[in-house]
């Protein structure tokens, strides 16, 4: 397709299987609405600052974090998305430029969605996958490299799904797309969202799965559950993967997460420009694993983010490289890798309160070092 940020859709295979709905409990529901206030008390409640776990002062605007072992499971009533037991999950609804074959979430009237967005970077060492649980609506951003199936089907697992809504694959790049295959197999996405053209391995999951394949380009406009996302790149495809990166902006409840794949070069900084118009990212995803190759000053003075995240494992590349980890906080924002940290989990609530939890340590990376990151 062209340059004119477009889409257009492929259905692969027949129609998804559907899965029974299950009711949830008008106990449950109780339950859930009674503990809401407190949750959103212990998260700061919207606009103030949050308490900052370890050494140094929290600028990161009212994020609040906590380790693992003090913060609550992921389906914890009223701190983030309902358990299992919801209906049936929704297919994406765009907003703006419309994406044929999506429609609205919700589609059977039945479970609202839930203001409340969880945000999983889920360690899969050297590679990237990413969870987005909103309301009922379960999305996955690639799928981390071969091996790495088991911790994110355990990140699926820790959140109640049952089904995956939709997948986005950043790119065809192993370190992205390696644990995709079986994901797509078990988790049968109902959507995909691509730029370019899947892996023969992928494709055939795609099409086993009845997924329908859309081709996304910049000003593509999704919705994500009760989060919106935009797409900010690629306007078209220039035949280099990692500069093709899909690039995400979501919103959910006044924050903002910025997802970049592996975007490098002049789609990076037409996705700096883009961002420099609107209000500091909230929370970066890092793109290339912190390579010195991305991630440019002009582009962190474009987006100004508060809290920078690197999916990094060992690696012989050096990643994440000191000269980004050196930019990154030099341009004031609290770096985390989930190499040190582990797998990090940001929570939104209804009142638009941000706190983070971590599977290991909750220290920010302090200094501009290689490998661990500090």
């Amino acid at each position: 397709m062209g340059d004119d940020g477009g889409a257009e859709t492929v259905r692969c295979g027949g129609a998804p299987r559907r899965t029974a709905p299950l009711r949830t409990a008008p106990v449950l529901t109780t339950l859930v609405l009674a503990l809401s206030l407190p949750a959103v008390v212990l998260l700061g409640g919207c606009g103030s600052a949050a308490t900052s776990v370890g050494s140094g002062a929290d600028a990161s605007g009212g994020v609040a974090g906590t380790s693992a072992a003090t913060e609550a499971p992921l389906a914890e009533p009223g701190a983030g998305p309902s358990p299992a037991r919801t209906p049936k999950t929704p297919r994406p609804t765009p907003t703006g430029s419309t994406v044929p074959g999506a429609t609205a979430s919700g589609g059977t009237g039945k479970g609202v969605t839930s203001g409340a967005t969880t945000v999983v970077f889920v360690d899969v060492g050297q590679g990237e996958a990413t969870v987005i649980r909103s309301g009922s609506w379960t999305g996955l951003i690639d799928g981390g490299p071969a091996g790495s199936e088991p911790a994110v089907e355990a990140a699926l697992a820790k959140l109640g799904v049952r089904r995956l809504s939709a997948v986005v694959v950043s790119h065809m790049h192993a370190d992205h797309t390696g644990g995709l295959t079986h994901i797509v197999s078990e988790w049968r996405p109902r959507t995909a969202y691509v730029a370019g053209t899947p892996t023969s391995a992928l494709a055939a999951a795609l099409h086993g799965a009845g997924t329908a394949v859309v081709q996304v380009r910049r000003g593509v406009g999704l919705r994500f559950g009760a989060a919106r996302a935009e797409v900010l790149s690629p306007a078209g495809l220039s035949g280099d993967a990692n500069g093709d990166s899909v690039v995400l902006r979501l919103e959910a409840v006044g924050k903002s997460f910025l997802f970049t794949g592996d975007c490098t070069g002049p789609n990076e900084a037409a996705v700096g420009s883009i961002c420099a118009r609107g209000p500091p990212i909230d929370v970066l995803k890092v793109a290339h694993h912190g390579s010195r190759y991305s991630t440019s000053n002009t582009f962190l003075a474009d987006t100004r983010p508060r809290v920078a995240v690197i999916s990094v494992g060992p690696n012989p590349y050096g990643h994440p490289t000191p000269v980004t980890v050196g930019r990154l906080l030099a341009g004031g924002s609290r770096v985390y890798t989930t190499w040190k940290n582990g797998s990090l989990t940001f929570k939104v609530s209804q009142a638009g309160a941000l706190s983070i939890s971590f599977s290991r340590s909750p220290q920010p990376v302090k200094k501009a070092t290689a490998a661990r990151g500090g």
